[in-house]
């Protein structure tokens, strides 16, 4: 006997974290989008050192949990696998659209709004991007992949309106070798992506004084 694969839509509930003093007084507003493994609590935490008056950071969390680790126990969230692997992109787009459209429907002409995604987190942002194709002030792409499927030298006109665009990367990165480094800078030349690259001492992190440096250009 067989079993036979069926596929039903259901309500989800999901969280997210924000981190700021006021999003309608804000200059920047940041969409943060967490790596493998951890949470967007901890993800909003690596910023709570920035100016909580011009920076209004939103951090949502994917939809699975899982044990990272056990005794004592460690909670970690992914965006998706590679099981079923397009209803899950789709079903994070269309939260990221949901939590998103309310926000960018009600920005003042003073607010820019930026997009950081991290190590898993930065194919989440790319699919999110190509899909909602918002007028980012910046993007920042974090240790992680570039999406396969994607074309991005066809999103080229789109993306050169985008004045900054960054790809930062930690020199002692465990996950990311030497060579993979300069297949990444090939990509981003060869499909026109035109990103500034911030290497910093360190490993697969997200680096506060990089990101302070970025933030104080982009200003």
């Amino acid at each position: 006997m067989q079993a036979h694969h069926h596929r039903i839509q259901v309500p989800r509930t999901a969280h997210y974290y924000t981190l700021g003093e006021d999003i309608h007084k804000a200059r920047h507003i940041w969409l943060l989008i967490h790596g493998y493994g951890q949470l967007a609590s901890r993800m909003i935490g690596k910023f709570s050192n920035s100016d909580a008056t011009n920076n209004y950071f939103i951090a949502p969390e994917a939809f699975s949990k899982h044990y990272v680790r056990r005794q004592p126990n460690y909670v970690g969230a992914s965006w998706m696998t590679q099981e079923h692997r397009l209803d899950e992109i789709a079903d994070y787009v269309n939260y990221l659209t949901e939590l998103m459209n309310p926000i960018i429907e009600n920005l003042q002409e003073h607010q820019k709004l930026n997009i950081l995604g991290f190590s898993q987190g930065t194919s989440t942002m790319w699919r999110w991007i190509n899909h909602s194709k918002i007028n980012f002030h910046s993007i920042i792409h974090w240790a992680g992949e570039f999406p396969k499927e994607m074309d991005f030298e066809s999103m080229s006109p789109y993306l050169n309106k985008i004045k900054h665009k960054y790809f930062c990367l930690g020199n002692k990165d465990e996950y990311i070798t030497e060579d993979h480094k300069v297949l990444i800078q090939s990509f981003v030349k060869e499909n026109h992506l035109n990103m500034k690259f911030k290497f910093f001492e360190g490993t697969h992190v997200i680096d506060q004084p990089t990101f302070k440096s970025i933030n104080a250009e982009i200003q």
